[in-house]
């Protein structure tokens, strides 16, 4: 039987384990830097931002999702993402992550969310994986890509002396800056 229950700092230990787990899956084995309990449990203490589930057979953990809150337009106010989720390999295709999905809908509808998002892998590899199938079963739908920008290590422009805020963009994104939309084109956004 799988029972589930919210994670809290105690479970720091436990929640590192779990993702770097499934950081070396999605990494291709590759080891992930950065990753270590004390970041872990300050992100846990983050009560009304970061939460997570634990799944159990018994008493050994088999699963977690951590998911974050966030706010937008376009939700018409607050939305949970689910930022990780992973199951044992020997606990995979048992009801595991439906157990810790549904609890994650739960916290959300108790929170007020208009939905719940979770980011995908790769398309390539995306359309290849068993959690394409397990996120449609859960009732969730494609919206499309998303795109990152890494800024760990980047200073903010106030930071470097920069007031007015112009970030210093790398030679290819300061091209982009300044290309010129043309009137046909800008009509559309209209």
């Amino acid at each position: 039987m799988v029972t589930t229950r919210e994670v809290s700092v105690d479970d720091a230990t436990t929640v590192t384990q779990m993702v770097a787990a499934l950081l070396a899956e999605l990494g291709a084995g590759q080891a992930q830097a950065g990753l270590d309990t004390q970041l872990v449990a300050d992100l846990l203490v983050m009560k009304e931002r970061v939460y997570g589930f634990l799944a159990f057979t018994e008493e050994r953990p088999v699963g977690i999702i951590m998911v974050s809150e966030s706010a937008a337009l376009f939700a018409r106010g607050t939305y949970g993402i689910i930022t990780e989720l992973y199951v044992v390999p020997d606990q995979r295709s048992s009801g595991v992550a439906m157990h810790l999905i549904e609890a994650a809908v739960g916290l959300g509808t108790v929170k007020g969310w208009g939905q719940l998002e979770v980011g995908a892998p790769r398309q390539l590899m995306w359309s290849r994986s068993p959690n394409s199938a397990l996120y449609l079963k859960a009732g969730f739908a494609e919206i499309g890509p998303r795109l990152k920008l890494p800024l760990h290590g980047l200073a903010s422009p106030r930071a470097q002396g920069n007031p007015a805020g112009d970030p210093r963009l790398d030679p290819r994104r300061q091209r982009g800056r300044y290309r010129r939309v043309s009137d046909s084109s800008a009509a559309g956004f209209a």
